[in-house]
């Protein structure tokens, strides 16, 4: 089993742990979710639906290399005076010896620079899964690109693959798919180009947003890595995230008050029914922290802020 550079034991975002915690305070606020834009299976006319019968009501739709989801939430969530959105995205990020994703908030999506950027990051997904899926039939697992097409409806990710290696018998589960084949040591991983962390912060903040490091405890050699990010402006990191033991927030809590980052979190909710899924309203970060991310934000970029919700003033 993987650790983590805190000690504890570090499994696939996709297999979360089960123990949770409940925050102290009323769950308003979740800053990760996905819809079909990227790996998700809601669209984001129904997870707007689904979320406006919960206790949300400040969000951010952050979607792997895609804007067009969080467009259409803000849309859907016109009907539902209590639901604001930020606009997000989550990027994803290695270097030689680590994967790390960041998620960006208030971010401009007509950007024609960040748009332009995203294409390529599209098109380097469709090409690694693609390879991914060559690689699988040599192997003996086969699958139809076919299908993983018809399961993305967007941008195509590896959890379609696994879905359709699910369909296909190969796995019984999307983190088996992940531990077993298609995750960062799968025996069948065919890696896009890689994105370095910093030059990730550079697009984000070039659209007029701010940057958090997602679900931490994926990532190895952390506290190397943090470093350099703070210094090029890296603003929060996700500690009430997921399903996160005592321990483990205590953890990034302290990560977070000793490089003065934002404590942010949300559920990572892609609504794939896995088991021990974190769902909308299940957890979050305190009340006051999309203050604190819009303080860091506007100190970062003035007036140049990329996109503010209007409830979020």
């Amino acid at each position: 089993m993987n650790h983590s550079p805190d000690g504890q034991s570090k499994s696939s975002r996709y297999n979360p742990a089960t123990p949770t915690v409940s925050p102290e305070w009323p769950v308003e606020i979740d800053l990760h979710l996905h819809t079909t834009a990227s790996d998700g299976t809601l669209t984001p006319k129904k997870l707007i639906e689904q979320i406006s019968k919960t206790s949300l009501r400040i969000i951010a739709i952050t979607d792997h290399d895609a804007t067009i989801g969080s467009d259409q939430a803000i849309q859907a969530a016109s009907t539902h005076k209590q639901l604001t959105v930020i606009p997000g995205i989550e990027l994803g990020t290695a270097t030689n010896d680590s994967e790390l994703h960041l998620l960006g908030y208030f971010i401009n999506s007509s950007d024609s620079k960040l748009q332009s950027r995203l294409e390529q990051f599209r098109t380097e997904r469709i090409q690694s899964a693609r390879a991914t899926v060559d690689k699988l039939a040599a192997i003996n697992r086969p699958v139809s690109w076919r299908r993983v097409v018809e399961l993305a409806r967007g941008s195509i990710g590896r959890p379609h693959i696994a879905r359709a290696m699910i369909e296909a018998g190969h796995v019984e589960t999307i983190a088996e798919a992940f531990d077993r084949f298609i995750g960062e040591k799968g025996i069948a991983r065919v890696p896009r180009p890689k994105l370095h962390p910093i030059d990730a912060l550079e697009i984000i903040h070039s659209a007029g947003g701010v940057a958090a490091i997602a679900h931490p405890r994926t990532v190895t050699h952390l506290s190397d890595i943090i470093k350099q990010l703070v210094k090029a402006g890296l603003v929060g990191i996700e500690v009430y995230a997921e399903k996160y033991r005592s321990d483990r927030i205590n953890t990034y809590l302290d990560i977070a008050t000793k490089y003065n980052l934002v404590p942010c979190g949300g559920t990572d909710y892609h609504a794939l029914g896995t088991k021990n899924e974190s769902t909308p309203g299940m957890n979050g970060p305190p009340p006051d922290t999309v203050s604190k991310l819009l303080t860091r934000a506007i100190d970062m970029h003035g007036s140049n802020v990329g996109n503010i919700p209007a409830g979020i003033i």
